[in-house]
């Protein structure tokens, strides 16, 4: 492996595409592995600490939902992308619960198209103000650089979709959030390949899993209160900066079994 540049994994059975893929990956500064296999792809995410991975839902079948809570869990800081012939917003859902970042389907999985995608979400993994610390919410703490949640005692992953939404609330405190507002954001151009006007709920089901997440009492949100008839927003005076500390000493409460909700 060629230490001086980033790897990628493309689990595809599709040859064209891959060679496509790999000469516009080169510029990006990527080399690529393949692999054909549920049984390959494990061993090759088992050894290798790749920064992009991959995966053709059609080549892997319900396979793929294991294998990406297992590239989550071995390394929680790569991009992780599937890539899909057509839309199936119960199998996005499903995808974001196991730790994806984006989902691309349809005519959005040619070389061209999803290279500007892998570009986006390059950029959108680059640092920002709310992911440089660890942040506290009322009693609940967050850990961007480990995407993890220490709410009630307990650890938990956060990934996909939920960190760049409750990053998006952390960044715009103290007004109020609009669906509207949201699918016109780098959200769900850069996480959800489904056309807005397809979107349905897909924020409400988000937000519902994210407060599961991070409120202490979910049925009694705290944190990302409901605006009738409106949106939502960060609720006043809850934003607090934290000390590292806090997930240092309750590595050993990290419970596998909460890591998805």
């Amino acid at each position: 492996m060629d230490m001086c540049r980033q790897v990628a994994l493309h689990v595809d059975r599709n040859g064209q595409r891959r060679r496509h893929l790999r000469s516009r990956l080169e510029p990006l500064g990527f080399s690529l592995h393949k692999a054909h296999s549920t049984s390959e792809a494990y061993k090759l995410i088992s050894r290798n600490n790749y920064r992009l991975v991959l995966l053709n839902f059609n080549t892997l079948g319900n396979d793929i939902f294991d294998l990406c809570k297992c590239a989550r869990t071995l390394n929680n800081s790569n991009i992780l992308m599937v890539l899909m012939s057509e839309v199936n917003l119960a199998t996005e859902e499903m995808l974001f619960d196991c730790g994806v970042d984006d989902v691309v389907a349809g005519a959005q999985t040619t070389s061209s198209t999803l290279i500007h995608r892998i570009s986006a979400r390059l950029r959108s993994n680059q640092p920002s103000e709310s992911s440089k610390q660890t942040i506290r919410l009322k009693d609940t703490v967050i850990d961007f650089d480990r995407r993890e949640v220490c709410c009630n005692g307990t650890v938990r992953r956060i990934n996909g979709l939920l960190v760049q939404l409750l990053k998006y609330f952390i960044e715009n405190p103290n007004r109020v959030i609009s669906r509207d507002e949201l699918r016109n954001s780098p959200i769900w151009f850069d996480s959800i390949c489904t056309p807005a006007f397809e979107g349905g709920k897909t924020f409400d089901v988000s937000i519902s899993k994210l407060r599961k997440i991070i409120e202490p009492d979910p049925a009694n949100p705290q944190i990302i209160i409901s605006v009738r008839g409106v949106g939502w927003k960060l609720s006043n005076g809850c934003l607090i900066h934290a000390p590292n500390q806090v997930f240092q000493s309750r590595n050993s409460d990290v419970n596998p079994d909460n890591w998805q909700i």
